[in-house]
């Protein structure tokens, strides 16, 4: 699995998951989603259907106090890799910070070592 790490925001893993989860939930039935989609060139068709549901999966890496020390890990399948990322970076995550804030989820962080 490809992973991309983000400061976290305002929001919990649970409720970006959560957030996803309602994308895929919807995407079948939803034209202006589906067009939002074909407008940044993402085929979602290479993804199929029955694996959608958990081709993105968003965890916690660290813990305490400090929110600066924890990061959410932002897990892609392999099957259609490329796809996935382009979905998240320029369709979920700009919705995401569109309806919470910008504070929503934090800048991508470089990789784990």
């Amino acid at each position: 699995m490809a992973e991309l790490l983000y400061g976290r925001g305002r929001r919990s893993a649970a409720e970006v998951q959560r957030e996803i989860d309602t994308f895929w939930a919807e995407v079948d039935t939803d034209d202006e989603l589906r067009k939002e989609l074909a407008n940044a060139g993402i085929d979602l068709d290479e993804v199929p259907a029955d694996e959608r549901a958990g081709a993105i999966r968003v965890g916690v890496h660290g813990a305490g106090v400090d929110p600066g020390s924890v990061a959410l890990i932002v897990a892609f399948a392999p099957v259609a890799n490329t796809v996935l990322v382009s979905l998240w970076k320029q369709v979920l995550l700009p919705r995401i910070r569109s309806r919470y804030g910008r504070d929503a989820i934090q800048d991508e962080r470089p990789p784990r070592s």
